[in-house]
């Protein structure tokens, strides 16, 4: 049975574009959004930059089920508060097949490097690696997590400052697998992803594979909230969910790192920063760093000794 889906896009003003994206980001498949901002540079290509004065556009895709009215007419009710603090046009909406699906959002996809070493590579876009280039190949297919949002750049440039080599990682919320394929490209030993969608959680699979780390990654369909449980602690979380669920998984997610092990908390919009950071203060763990990017935060917390 071919699935259809909603692709639904607004253009709004620089400044209220991540206000519009975390809006998406709450009901987009897998929390999954694309934003494009204008580029201008000169005519021989140099110096590119962000063009201020041109809208940008903020795209995610919904399931065509029972839920998606009610989701549209939510949407559309949060654009328009949005509306009144800045400028956010209409909501444009049109159905997809599930392969155009997939074909749409390869056009959001590009070739994306981050920090020092790490590039992200679609999977059908050739690159041939520059000398010590560590290369993730990627196709988000149904699942997201493309390097592109400020969120999963923050968790990328703190895994290559953190040197995760010879160490356990979890990776709650793996979505298309970007961050265990980034931990364990660095070097992690091993890596337990877990993701709570069942068709994400083949994407995944098959993103490790690709990426030839599958050997090294235990894939478990789960819910961070409810079914975390390992054998092991591990030396390092990589949580890049949402403030709501981080703050709702928060005790499992302390209690997966071992005593002065690290947790990276990202995917929090700023005006809820203080909650998801108390929570976790409150179970034991203190703030070492943070990285903020518009209105997205990302913390990275050490879980004390006792």
């Amino acid at each position: 049975m071919r699935h259809r889906w909603l692709e639904v896009s607004v253009q709004a003003d620089l400044e209220s574009a991540d206000a519009v994206s975390e809006l998406f980001a709450r009901f987009g498949y897998q929390q999954g959004v694309a934003v494009f901002h204008p580029v201008v540079q000169d005519a021989d290509g140099e110096n590119a930059a962000v063009d201020p004065t041109t809208p940008v556009q903020v795209v995610t895709y919904l399931p065509l089920d029972e839920q998606v009215d009610a989701t549209i007419e939510a949407l559309r009710r949060g654009l328009w508060h949005l509306s009144q603090l800045g400028t956010v046009g209409e909501l444009t909406v049109r159905t997809v097949a599930e392969e155009d699906w997939q074909e749409a959002w390869k056009q959001h996809f590009p070739v994306t490097r981050i920090g020092r070493y790490l590039v992200i590579r679609p999977s059908w876009i050739p690159y041939e690696p520059a000398e010590q280039e560590i290369v993730i190949d990627l196709d988000p297919g149904m699942a997201f997590g493309t390097g592109l949002h400020p969120t999963t750049q923050h968790c990328l440039l703190w895994l290559e400052e953190l040197r995760p080599a010879g160490k356990l990682v979890l990776d709650a919320g793996a979505g298309s697998g970007i961050l265990s394929i980034a931990a364990l490209k660095l070097g992690a030993a091993h890596v337990t992803a877990l993701e709570i969608d069942a068709v994400a959680a083949e994407v995944l699979r098959e993103n490790l594979a690709r990426n030839g780390v599958l050997d090294r990654a235990t894939i478990r369909v789960a819910d961070v909230t409810r079914d975390l449980e390992l054998r092991e602690a591990v030396d390092l979380v990589l949580a890049n969910i949402v403030a709501r669920v981080l703050i709702e998984a928060a005790p499992r997610l302390v209690r997966a790192v071992r005593s002065e092990g690290l947790i990276v908390l990202s995917g929090v919009i700023e005006a809820h920063e203080r909650a998801v950071a108390e929570r976790f203060r409150a179970l034991g763990t203190e703030l070492l760093d943070r990285r903020r990017d518009g209105d997205w935060v990302s913390l990275l917390v050490r879980r004390v000794r006792p």
